[in-house]
């Protein structure tokens, strides 16, 4: 815990340290401009850990205020950092060419102007954000295979990835979820992780609206680092009483399909019990049943390989917020969409159903993925 809040506090703090510095640069502020401006900077760097310690304590209104103004504040501040730099350097790159042409100082960006230009994109940005995370999508991905009898009939599996219920997701997304996958009707559902993010009271009435969603062969769930976050035994009864069996090193039948599930690992660093054991987990190479694997992090065991033929997963938000894709693909190279793996075997990481702090997506809609598994031969 400790190395989580010196990581915080260095880089976020660092990031409303260059915040601060830009703005008092560019308009000169001072006496109660300048106190404000600090006082608000100290409450956004703390509010998403003041978020957390009033949700548990039940103070529930005020914690939900405080989490949207200060994940809206996190993008905005992602935003203006990023594009900051980008002007740092488009200035020294200017700077330097002055040395030999001293004319192209002109070029050179006006810090107000600057500061000014900024806003408008973020601006623009937060409301395409705001748009884009409130329409999901339906991705519809077709796979064959002779582990079903030809002539067969096809077996359909939603999967659901990265909601973030909690204070900010809630009932309105759920609703949208609910109608969706009834308009699917899928035989088979699945989440792979992240489906909670807090312990609100709401959260209640959220598996409620969950335990109507009928999957004929079974509704199955693996937990992501949230549900340590959240609490594990909350997180796990909150999945029971939404109808979802959560796999944890094992597996169960689902008609002719096999649903292996594993824990996700963040659960050792926070002290909980975790069973992420693959080896356990997936049957024998060889065997003769479709075999799905639910793993919340979009990363492949080649020993696995050869024992399931398609692993589901999530996690990755495909960065959720344009460019911060590119920070995110450098850890997981497999960031969104089908993957082959070679054999049988094949991968799909899904952009997530919902949104973790900053309630906006920018090029990075989120989805709910459907697989139709028909047999080879039709």
């Amino acid at each position: 815990m400790a190395t989580f809040f010196l990581i915080y506090f260095s880089v976020y703090g660092g990031m409303h340290a260059y915040f601060f510095l830009k703005i008092h640069l560019a308009f000169s502020l001072n006496g109660y401009r300048l106190a404000a401006l600090i006082v608000f900077l100290l409450l956004m760097l703390n509010a998403p850990i003041l978020v957390r310690l009033m949700e548990r304590a039940g103070f529930i209104a005020p914690a939900t205020w405080l989490a949207y103004s200060s994940y809206v504040w996190m993008a905005i501040i992602l935003w203006f950092v990023s594009l900051g730099l980008i002007g740092d350097i488009w200035n020294l790159g200017v700077w330097i060419a002055s040395q030999i042409f001293p004319a192209s100082d002109r070029l050179l960006l006006g810090s107000g102007t600057g500061i000014k230009v900024i806003f408008l994109i973020i601006t623009a940005s937060a409301l395409w954000g705001v748009m884009e995370a409130s329409r999901i999508r339906v991705e519809s991905v077709v796979l064959s295979t002779s582990l079903l009898e030809p002539g067969s009939k096809s077996i359909t599996v939603a999967q659901i990835s990265d909601l973030h219920l909690g204070l900010i997701v809630g009932e309105r997304k759920v609703i949208q979820v609910k109608q969706l996958l009834e308009g699917i009707a899928p035989d088979i559902l699945v989440s792979t992780g992240d489906m909670v993010d807090g312990t609100a009271p709401h959260l209640d009435q959220l598996s409620v609206l969950f335990n109507s969603i009928e999957a004929p062969l079974g509704k199955f769930a693996v937990t992501g680092n949230h549900e340590y976050y959240a609490g594990l035994k909350e997180s796990l009864d909150f999945h029971r009483r939404a109808g979802f069996k959560v796999l944890r090193g094992e597996s169960s039948l689902a008609g002719r399909i096999r649903i292996a599930g594993v824990d996700d690992p963040s659960g050792n660093q926070r002290g909980g019990s975790v069973r992420n054991d693959e080896d356990n987990a997936l049957p024998e190479a060889g065997n003769k049943e479709f075999t799905i694997l639910l793993k919340h992090r979009p990363n492949v065991l080649s020993e696995s390989l050869g024992r399931f033929d398609l692993q589901l997963s999530g996690h990755t938000h495909r960065g959720q917020i344009f460019p911060f894709k590119y920070l995110v693909k450098l850890q997981y190279p497999m960031l969104d969409g089908l993957y082959p793996l070679g054999g049988s075997s094949v991968l799909y990481t899904s952009r997530g159903t919902g949104t973790w702090g900053p309630p906006m997506r920018v090029l990075s809609p989120p989805e709910i993925t459907v697989f139709t598994i028909v047999p080879e031969s039709g």
